[in-house]
């Protein structure tokens, strides 16, 4: 095929693929997009980029013997009819290897690459979309090498989500020539040569953009200069000077109005926010993005300050079908259709804000740390609209079909089965920050955590770990068991609840049961539960911990309850269905014995049919019996703790069975004879008697008996003095009062 005829139909093909793109003429079919349809329609568009990209690229693959330093980008895209772009690309590397004589970077294989130079002219070879360059010698561990790729040709395109747009934006019949880029997640290597991977980002990118002089270019950071050129041409060059993924980097061409909006950092300085609408829609952005400089207070204070703020933020506009805006570092893509003059599309101006803190300041270590970008951002979204409407619109949020809420299938969290997923990715991945929470039940432990984490991983990258790590540092305690199934498993606890009441030793005593039944996963989640128990006005609250298939919480609430529930405040992402208690026995603990003094304590039982039966297992405790009906008595023989397993039974064959574990003080000296003395001034009786070098405790003993067959006044001492105020009656001369001591010594178990 000569030249002539492929220029032809290159152009051809370039005509229909523009015009197929959705021209939006009319400003009354702006989209009714939801907050779920937001993150379903993000996540397709980060699929199909994903699913094309793997083919070529394996996940995480790494240049590894080399840190991406610097890019010098200067790009040419002038011709927009034959949608040819030019470029250098100089890129400044550290070399991490002890011998590093090539370096690897990441082109689109469309591309034809004209001249590498690093100190002269240097042998290069393009295959599969890597770029393998001979340095001009080997470059030692530590040192820095600069090499610049002149190059030009088509940027690689899917037709669905290109990663290098061109438009001609029609508006009212006449056409305006709109370039744009989305890079998310390895679109960079589409139109410019990089290091590809998230966790390799550059300390500094400069981009220098030519177009026609009647269109405004826009990029990363800030506006460094604006240089006229011949045949009608300007040169924008933008500079950003924080650490940026090269997925960040953006390029944007049109026929932009512009207008400042400024936000007041903490510390008083002034930060710009650098608008780029289309001409068109400059009103309807003034209103619809007017909520901005609140928004960036607002998330400074929560997540601390603006992580560039010496720099800008700020939105263009774009026209991509199917993506709503795109976090690019300093300078959010943001879509004309959701940019409707109304405030219907805060949530996600808040999202891609956010981003800035979650995404582009701290930055995934690898992809399937996605939801530390998404989620973080999602989250973020019901925080704001908790901040101007209240707890419960945050709630609302969490829960609305259009906001938050989780459908089951879902999850794993990290490294999902598709790693862009909208109800996993963006939606349980917010669930696991109000997870966290609520197990911390403490905001300014919360966000201090969240900022902790910003802190330690700043202009940097973070895993899932690292993130657990610092919030749990600054918690007190693991906080990881209360969010690891929800994150590495799948779906959510399945509950089914219980509960009845008793009279235990003249008090209520309530037992809840609460069984985890769910088979995917088969296993169990560690979840903090608030339970709420009612009856008319009374109200009794606590929080317990769940991580068993089957647990039983014992509750002292001083009224019968008549309702039960379980998280009334929804801070766990569960599903929950109620049954009735089964026969259960009520009490959780026995009384403690004494050796050789006679004891009694009585076991009951609730939710049972019929009569009931009390049996046991004793174990070597001699001296104690239980009855059928309940009563654990005896004179116990030996000390210790003993384990002794009761079992309840019904008229219908239901059963419960409870392991107790009695403790029994010993005698380690048998009862000694004291000595008294009498204060009559006071009525104080003195007690002392001789030291036991095992003991650890003293146990006085007092009874109106001599024989001490009736207990009535039990105390313990570590000293070998002792005083009674009790004995006043004898004082006064009543001889019928009488009080008989002995004392016993103990060691602790």
């Amino acid at each position: 095929m000569n030249r002539a005829i492929r220029l032809i139909l290159a152009f051809i093909g370039t005509f229909v693929w523009a015009w197929a793109i959705p021209l939006h003429a009319q400003e009354d079919l702006s989209p009714l997009l939801t907050p779920r349809q937001f993150h379903d329609m993000e996540c397709a568009r980060l699929r199909s980029a994903f699913i094309r990209m793997q083919s070529a690229r394996p996940l995480d693959s790494e240049q590894s013997d080399y840190d991406a330093v610097y890019y010098h980008l200067t790009l040419d895209v002038r011709d927009f009819t034959g949608r040819i772009i030019y470029g250098t690309s100089t890129i400044t590397a550290r070399s991490l290897d002890d011998n590093l004589d090539e370096l690897i970077l990441d082109l689109c294989s469309t591309f034809t690459v004209d001249s590498v130079i690093c100190n002269g002219l240097r042998t290069f070879s393009l295959t599969d979309g890597l770029l393998t360059i001979a340095l001009d010698r080997a470059y030692a561990q530590g040192e820095l090498v600069q090499v610049s790729v002149t190059y030009h040709g088509t940027p690689c395109q899917n037709n669905e989500f290109p990663s290098f747009s061109y438009l001609n934006r029609s508006w009212y019949g006449r056409r305006y020539p709109t370039i744009f880029t989305l890079s998310e997640p390895f679109g960079a290597s589409d139109w410019w040569p990089c290091k590809n991977d998230p966790s390799d980002k550059a300390d500094s990118v400069r981009v220098s953009i030519i177009v026609a002089d009647t269109l405004t270019a826009t990029s990363n950071g800030i506006l460094e200069s604006v240089a006229a050129l011949p045949a009608s041409s300007k040169m924008f060059t933008w500079v950003e000077r924080y650490p940026i993924a090269t997925y960040l980097v953006c390029l944007n061409a049109s026929n932009y109005a512009h207008y400042t909006n400024w936000y007041i950092a903490l510390n008083g300085d002034s930060v710009p926010i650098e608008h780029y609408p289309y001409p068109e829609k400059l009103t309807q952005a003034q209103t619809s993005w007017n909520a901005l400089p609140a928004m960036m207070t607002f998330n400074a204070q929560k997540f601390g300050e603006y992580p560039f703020v010496t720099e800008k933020y700020g939105h263009t506009m774009w026209t991509i079908p199917g993506s709503a805006a795109m976090e690019h570092q300093c300078n959010t893509s943001f879509d004309f259709a959701w940019t409707d003059g109304g405030h219907s599309y805060d949530f996600l101006v808040q999202h891609e804000l956010a981003h800035q803190w979650w995404g582009d300041d701290v930055t995934l270590a690898t992809w399937p740390d996605i939801w530390l970008n998404e989620g973080f951002a999602s989250y973020s979204e019901a925080l704001w609209f908790e901040h101007i409407n209240g707890f419960a619109a945050y709630r609302n949020y969490m829960f609305s079909s259009a906001g938050l809420r989780v459908i089951d299938p879902s999850g794993p969290v990290y490294n999902p089965g598709e790693l862009f997923d909208g109800n996993t990715v963006y939606n349980k991945g917010g669930w696991i920050l109000h997870i966290l929470r609520g197990a911390i039940r403490n905001d300014s432990l919360f966000f201090a955590g969240l900022r902790e984490y910003r802190s330690r991983h700043a202009l940097g990258n973070a895993t899932t770990a690292e993130c657990l790590a610092d919030m749990s540092d600054v918690a007190g305690y693991d906080v990881t068991p209360y969010v690891y199934a929800y994150l590495y498993l799948t779906n959510r606890p399945q509950y089914r609840v219980s509960f009845d009441s008793g009279e235990l030793h003249g008090q209520w005593q309530t037992v809840v049961r609460i069984r985890q039944t769910q088979t995917n996963p088969d296993t169990t989640f560690t979840t903090r539960l608030d339970l709420r128990l009612t009856a008319n006005s009374d109200t009794f609250r606590t929080r317990v911990e769940n991580s068993t298939r089957n647990e039983r919480y014992y509750l002292r609430p001083d009224f019968q309850p008549t309702q039960l529930a379980v998280d009334p405040d929804d801070w766990v992402l569960k599903q929950i269905t109620t049954e009735s208690l089964p026969l259960t026995i009520l009490n959780n603990s026995l009384a403690d014995a004494v050796e050789a003094v006679p004891y009694t304590d009585t076991l009951y039982a609730i939710g049972g049919y019929g009569g009931m039966r009390f049996w046991s297992y004793l174990g070597n405790e001699s001296g104690l019996a239980l009855s059928t009906d309940g009563v654990l008595s005896g004179i116990p023989e030996d000390g210790g703790d003993f384990l002794i397993i009761i079992v309840v039974e019904d008229d219908l064959a239901g059963a419960d069975t409870v392991e107790f574990v009695l403790h029994i003080q010993g005698i380690l000296h048998p009862p000694q004879r004291l000595s008294a003395c009498l204060h009559p001034e006071n009525g104080l009786l003195e007690l002392r008697w001789s030291s036991v070098p095992e003991a650890d405790y003293y146990r006085i003993n007092r009874s109106p008996f001599v024989d001490m067959h009736e207990i009535d006044l039990t105390f313990t001492t570590t000293d070998t003095i002792a005083s009674d105020t009790l004995i006043l009656g004898s004082v006064t001369g009543d001889s019928s009062v009488k009080r008989f001591y002995s004392v016993t010594s103990g060691q602790n178990p």
